[in-house]
């Protein structure tokens, strides 16, 4: 080979290898593909889910996205993580669409997805309205296997053994806050309040939400509240407005024991008694969307004389605002 000749196929290697190089890094510094999955209570009520749905409008534009809709429920979320992984996603951001961090629903969710190693609570079966077909037909083959049975309402499924495994995912996974005490969320409680508020400095606010069966988790659920009373009260001294008498925070505690829920139902109407004794009473329910269970706070009102602050979170531009920050902050901290 003549000093001309080496010295070409020296120039052609380092050529070669610097293409090589240029590629390799190329490839290591695309970002990941993102998809985003919305996961929510759902509820029989088609309103409720559409609400939902058209409150993420805006983020399925940017991302590819799928609502995943249940308490925790396997079901609905495999066939939503799957249709995202088709379309060649590298991290999914994991969105829960709850009220509330201190639920069993949340740390379901999280050993679902694979973020805890073991199951915090007792495992959560899927209710009846949160199922498709083809959920049910998932959920069919794994009870033949189990051996487990439900009721005929499809309510719960009453089998010692029951157990759940975490999710078949190959996608990096990156878990948001849900709602909790968000000032967006408090911007929302304070114009629901302000919507029917007349006389401030005579009436007592009500903040009430569902709440979860452990007292543990009530009480973190409850001071949560408390965080957006207070964003409630700074909102009306920023707008030169007198402050209201009081703002009270409580759970119903629909899940509870009989003893926990009379316990809370009679609370929940004392202070409903004692505010009209004062002033006004005004009940604002701290609920995701509108689709039954609010109805129930009513019912267990009833004969008091208060004024009902029906609205819930949803709609309110300020969810989606909420859904793209959680989005954005995860990104961000997960380059």
């Amino acid at each position: 080979m003549t000093l001309h000749s080496s010295r070409l196929l020296g120039y052609s290697l380092i050529i070669a290898f610097s293409l090589f190089m240029a590629c390799t890094n190329s490839e290591s510094t695309n970002p990941p593909k993102t998809g985003v999955l919305v996961l929510a209570h759902g509820s029989a009520d088609p309103t409720w889910n559409n609400t939902v749905t058209d409150v993420t409008a805006s983020l399925a534009e940017q991302y590819p996205l799928e609502i995943a809709f249940g308490m925790a429920n396997p079901y609905s979320m495999q066939p939503a993580i799957d249709s995202l992984e088709a379309k060649n996603v590298d991290q999914i951001v994991v969105v829960p669409l709850f009220v509330s961090s201190f639920s069993p629903i949340i740390r379901q969710n999280e050993f679902l997805l694979g973020l805890r190693d073991s199951l915090a609570d007792a495992p959560m079966p899927p209710m009846a309205h949160e199922m498709t077909d083809e959920m049910k037909s998932m959920m069919a083959e794994d009870m033949s296997h189990k051996k487990m049975t439900m009721d005929h309402s499809g309510h719960d499924m009453h089998d010692s053994e029951f157990t759940l495994e975490p999710l078949d995912i190959n996608s990096k996974i990156i878990f948001t806050e849900p709602l909790d005490d968000h000032p967006l969320i408090g911007e929302i409680l304070y114009e629901r309040v302000e919507a029917v508020s007349k006389n401030p400095s005579t009436e007592t606010i009500l903040l009430v939400a569902h709440g979860p069966v452990k007292d543990s988790d009530n009480e973190k659920w409850v001071s949560t509240l408390e965080n957006l009373g207070e964003q409630i009260r700074r909102h009306q001294a920023e707008h030169g407005k007198e402050d209201f008498y009081k703002i009270i925070s409580l759970t119903v505690r629909d899940d509870a024991s009989e003893e926990v829920y009379d316990a809370a139902k009679q609370e929940f109407r004392s202070f409903v008694k004692e505010a009209g004794e004062y002033g006004e009473a005004i009940v604002i329910p701290v609920l995701l969307s509108k689709g039954g269970v609010e109805r129930r706070y009513l019912t267990r009102l009833e004969g008091l004389d208060y004024v009902w602050g029906g609205e819930t979170i949803l709609p309110h531009k300020n969810v989606a605002t909420f859904l793209e920050q959680s989005v954005s902050k995860a990104l961000q901290e997960n380059k």
